[in-house]
């Protein structure tokens, strides 16, 4: 009896393991932390400082580029989940561009897509919102405005980590664990992931040229996508009809 029972015992402890490892999500690392494969840099010439520091990816804005300059991806992704921390010193303006598109040549942008917004007012903190960026002006699909919580997920200076999934016409972000963005939309259904460096027009202060934002820890899901999907307290909303395009300044 005792063999039995050993050997039950045996088979129920290798049983859970099994069931423990196989609900380890398979995610894909998207940064090697050493140079710049499987990535490009976009933007016309001159280009922002983009490059690879210390295992992260490392980006400054630069006096006299034009148009914003952007890490990305050289893989297309329809729908995903991705994971990726970020640190931001200063005003730096930036976000993760995801299911990118090509713009004409007569664009202010070399990328569209949707945009979780890393944003630099301290007094709107909308991290974790999701906008639409055409170079010279922008339109806020989902803000933060009704979202005390969410607004005060993200700190500068502070390494954050960012959760989005993109599953189908249904988009879900969180900053740091907090649920701040719950969007209903298809404009957008495959591209590349991008990290956004801002333009910076030649009058623009050295000190704040300095400025940096550092990404690492860049990982992905592709698989089985439903199983790994986090269910979010947010109301599942469409754009946000008070929006309107805003020209930037």
């Amino acid at each position: 009896m005792i063999p039995l029972i050993r050997s039950v015992a045996l088979l129920f402890a290798s049983t859970i393991t099994a069931i423990s490892a196989d609900s380890t999500p398979p995610w894909r690392e998207l940064f090697n932390g050493r140079d710049l494969t499987g990535w490009k840099i976009v933007g016309p010439t001159p280009k922002a400082s983009a490059v690879v520091e210390n295992g992260e990816l490392v980006g400054h804005m630069i006096r006299g580029t034009r148009e914003h300059t952007f890490f990305c991806t050289e893989e297309k992704f329809g729908d995903f989940i991705l994971e990726v921390e970020c640190y931001q010193t200063g005003g730096f303006n930036t976000g993760v561009l995801f299911r990118c598109i090509d713009t004409p040549a007569t664009a202010s942008v070399r990328l569209q897509g949707y945009q979780m917004k890393v944003d630099p007012s301290l007094t709107r903190q909308w991290t974790g919102g999701i906008f639409d960026d055409y170079g010279k002006n922008w339109l806020w699909l989902q803000t933060l405005a009704a979202n005390d919580r969410g607004r005060t997920a993200y700190k500068f200076n502070e390494w954050a980590c960012f959760r989005i999934e993109a599953i189908g016409g249904v988009i879900k972000i969180w900053v740091n664990g907090i649920p701040t963005a719950h969007l209903l939309d298809d404009t957008y259904t495959r591209g590349p992931i991008a990290f956004k460096i801002h333009s910076f027009p030649t009058s623009g202060s050295a000190e704040q040229e300095m400025n940096l934002i550092r990404w690492k820890n860049i990982r992905v899901l592709t698989k089985e996508l439903a199983r790994y999907a986090q269910p979010i307290d947010l109301p599942a909303l469409p754009r946000d009809s008070t929006q309107t395009v805003l020209p930037k300044p």
